[in-house]
């Protein structure tokens, strides 16, 4: 069912309607940013947290490593891209979040701070999370990060998800596995009838006409498989793959879609939902009862999967 509203959610943390995308961005990322720690829970402690740039295609890529207790070079090694629908969310707001699934998997983390929109419109995010990861895997990011080259993973969520999926697609040969949380798989088809229940909560078609609007600098290029992955036809050699999905979530079908079609061409996939949880809970385990147990399950699982 389709809304006007921005989601009640993100008002009452004083995150405005993006209707001037330009004016409103800094002020919802900030909002964000100030909401984050009262909506995560504390992570277990690390061994190390480290803050560094990478050098990107425009601008140096803000990076953060996240290193568990008692890991040893060369590790297991995951590149996060955060979410907040390619306009809002950075290094701080999924700070908990990648220090948890660090924590709890084994696995380093590595998380970029990729370009946003409506500043910067596609394909600047896209260039540097592919900018992050090539230069994860060279010589001289594998020394920096201590990580093992036969062990990376990516992994991200929402929009960041999205990321992380166009990732194994355009570098499968370098990836051992995949972590999609609840992704932004696609930008065509916003409007199909949905229930009640999957509006108003956290994300929303009305929201993601925003996220088109900001993003996209045609409506067109929604066609690119870098920004809907759903739509890639070659899903051979696709890393196994994880995808952890909301019921209250507007992106939930096509979460499954791509989890059936990766099935379909035998790649290994694993896939939990969040019952009656809502787009966003990996960063809500403060609030929301039963979203740090599917954080840590996930978590786990991730481990396994560059470890096995």
């Amino acid at each position: 069912m389709e809304t006007n509203r921005w989601p009640e959610a993100f008002t009452k943390f004083g995150i405005e309607d993006p209707l001037e995308p330009a004016k409103a961005a800094p002020r919802m990322r900030k909002s964000l940013r100030q909401a984050a720690p009262f909506l995560d829970a504390v992570a277990p402690p690390l061994q190390s947290v480290e803050n560094f740039v990478i050098a990107g295609p425009d601008r140096d890529i803000p990076a953060r490593l996240y290193i568990p207790q008692g890991s040893q070079a060369p590790a297991p090694i995951c590149l996060f891209t955060h979410g907040g629908g390619y306009v809002i969310g950075d290094l701080d707001t999924h700070d908990r979040l990648c220090a948890r699934m660090a924590a709890k998997s084994g696995v380093r983390v590595l998380a970029i701070d990729y370009r946003l929109a409506p500043e910067h419109i596609f394909p600047a995010g896209v260039e540097d999370a592919l900018a992050a990861f090539d230069w994860l895997v060279s010589t001289e990011g594998l020394e920096r990060t201590g990580a093992d080259a036969d062990r990376v993973a990516v992994a991200g969520d929402s929009a960041g998800g999205g990321l992380a999926a166009m990732l194994g697609q355009q570098r499968r040969d370098q990836i051992r596995f995949q972590l999609l949380i609840y992704p932004l798989m696609q930008l065509i088809e916003r409007r199909k009838p949905k229930l009640k229940a999957l509006e108003g909560h956290i994300l929303s078609v009305y929201t993601l006409d925003q996220i088109v609007r900001a993003y996209l600098p045609d409506e067109k290029a929604a066609q690119d498989v870098r920004v809907s992955p759903l739509l890639e036809n070659d899903l051979a050699g696709l890393p196994s793959t994880y995808i952890a999905a909301a019921e209250l979530d507007p992106l939930y079908d096509e979460g499954t879609a791509y989890r059936d079609r990766l099935a379909a061409a035998g790649i290994p996939v694993e896939y939990v939902l969040g019952k009656a949880m809502p787009h966003g809970y990996f960063n809500m385990t403060a609030v929301l009862p039963g979203a740090k147990d599917i954080v840590n399950r996930v978590s786990a699982a991730l481990g396994d999967g560059l470890r096995g």
